[in-house]
């Protein structure tokens, strides 16, 4: 095994524990919205980087028998949306049930 390989095993190591953490808590709060809201929630995690997350969100939602999806998105547009793909519209576009997408809010912007 290369150094390189190495060290980027003991960075996923460190880094993977905290995205499933942040992951975890975003769904958590989100579930208690909806559970304020009076509405039935499941969610769940998905971790895989061999999968489309299209074809994962297809099963999933068959699997559940869902009634709905409600997906986070970053909101890209244009070239940006264009050469990186989105997990979004694909999603979208495979659902076997309605799709509620949840833009990320922007970040305010500094005023000159």
């Amino acid at each position: 095994m290369s150094a390189g390989y190495a060290s980027f095993g003991a960075y996923a190591g460190e880094v993977l524990p905290m995205l499933r953490s942040a992951g975890e808590e975003i769904l958590a709060k989100g579930r208690a919205r909806a559970a304020e809201a009076g509405v039935a929630a499941d969610s769940q995690l998905f971790e895989g980087l061999g999968t489309r997350l299209a074809d994962a969100v297809e099963q999933e939602a068959q699997r559940w028998g869902a009634d709905l999806v409600v997906l986070g998105t970053h909101g890209r547009r244009g070239a940006s949306r264009f050469f990186l793909g989105s997990d979004a519209e694909q999603v979208l576009r495979s659902a076997p049930v309605p799709v509620l997408l949840v833009r990320m809010p922007q970040a305010p912007t500094a005023t000159a």
